[in-house]
């Protein structure tokens, strides 16, 4: 059952299986409901447009400087250069660079001329209220994000003509059953994040899968697979070797990203739940459905990686994460800051755009939602629908 073919770097089930997206750390509570109090209100207007060309830029590479300084290299060792700097990869670099299967498969598409295929499992529905005020749809996070791609993806192209093309796996079906979210928003947001792709004219380097379908054409395989490791996990949360600091951390973001939004809390019990204030009954249900939870999340990434998926669907393509990993991997910055100055997945809260004065630009972390409404000096930008697509600081002077 657990086979592993002599090339195959096995990604999934290695270092961190989910985000750490814990509410109690490293956030301040306010007293009272924020969302009870005034907020500075206005649709989105072509200035926006400005503001996310200045989120996107990429202001840790000098691409000028960088395409100089390689320009007698190979153009397979350019290419994975690029995709192997600091500002692209946050994983480790310098194991990357060891691993001959990553850049054998570079040179092989530069030499036969073909686009380099990068494989991401990303955009999950994560309905925490305190993360997101509104249901899960494609905000100013989700735009930047795919920009970002798109823009690594042209970087590319001018180095090797036949550029590359990002395959996003979406896990937002796939994920449904431990985080409690219903399909229908799943293939909703899906659905939105496709149309989005398309309104950027970026569908020629951008191609979204979902995770459910590609793996349905095994389901036989996968359900067996599936039902043994959930039997051992709920049994035994530490039955593959993880350590028990690591478990209480995910078991910690699990209770921060199940659907909590339809247990339709007030205010002082998700404060009491996800604020570390102390222990309750809500708290204590919160939990045990989080260890459940957590059981099936990591059944789901073990079932896929017995079957090899990357290598059955997508051969030869460079798999990348959005987790950090201790075995070779290329670890993605989905927007510019994120691991810089920004631990949250897109989808695990809103975006929050701030200026800066060294840089003379705007940049874009991802914070909980909650933590940002009704607060003096952000200003919440709505799109036509209503539905909020970032907050934004004010300018002073």
């Amino acid at each position: 059952m657990n086979y592993i073919a002599p090339s195959y770097i096995d990604v999934g089930r290695d270092g961190e299986a989910i985000s750490d997206a814990r509410l109690s750390f490293n956030y301040t509570w306010p007293d009272e409901d924020p969302r009870l109090k005034p907020q500075s209100v206005r649709l989105a207007g072509p200035e926006d447009e400005q503001i996310l060309n200045e989120c996107v830029k990429i202001r840790r590479l000098d691409w000028d400087r960088f395409q100089e300084v390689n320009s007698k290299k190979p153009v397979h060792e350019r290419v994975f250069d690029l995709i192997n700097h600091r500002t692209i990869q946050f994983n480790s670099r310098s194991r990357y660079r060891e691993s001959h299967v990553w850049k054998g498969r570079v040179m092989e598409a530069c030499e036969k001329g073909e686009p380099i295929s990068i494989i991401l499992p990303v955009f999950c529905v994560i309905r925490n209220p305190v993360k997101r005020l509104q249901l899960t749809v494609p905000t100013t996070a989700e735009q930047v994000t795919l920009s970002h791609l798109a823009n690594i993806a042209e970087m590319i192209r001018q180095l090797h003509p036949a550029g590359a093309v990002f395959h996003l796996i979406t896990d937002s079906t796939f994920y449904g059953l431990p985080f409690g979210v219903t399909a229908v928003e799943a293939i909703r947001y899906v659905d939105l994040l496709r149309q989005l792709v398309a309104n950027m004219g970026c569908d020629d380097t951008i191609k979204l899968h979902d995770m459910s379908q590609i793996l349905s054409g095994r389901f036989e395989d996968f359900q067996k697979s599936f039902e043994y490791w959930s039997a051992r996990f709920n049994a035994d949360p530490l039955a593959d070797g993880l350590s028990q600091d690591s478990y209480n951390v995910w078991l910690a973001s699990m209770a921060a990203s199940l659907n909590t939004a339809k247990r339709q809390l007030d205010y002082k019990a998700l404060r009491n739940q996800f604020g570390g204030l102390g222990d309750c009954e809500a708290t204590d249900d919160l939990y045990d459905r989080a260890r459940s939870g957590l059981a099936e999340y990591r059944a789901l990434k073990a079932a896929a990686a017995d079957l090899q998926w990357e290598e059955v669907f997508f051969p030869n393509s460079l798999r990348a994460t959005i987790h950090t990993k201790k075995v070779s991997s290329l670890g993605v910055r989905l927007y510019p800051e994120y691991k810089f100055r920004s631990n949250l997945l897109p989808y695990h809260g809103i975006g929050v755009i701030r200026f800066c004065e060294k840089t003379n630009l705007h940049y874009m972390t991802v914070e909980p939602e909650m933590f940002l409404c009704g607060r003096n000096g952000f200003t919440r930008i709505i799109g036509q629908d209503g539905y909020t697509k970032h907050y934004l600081e004010d300018r002073v002077g």
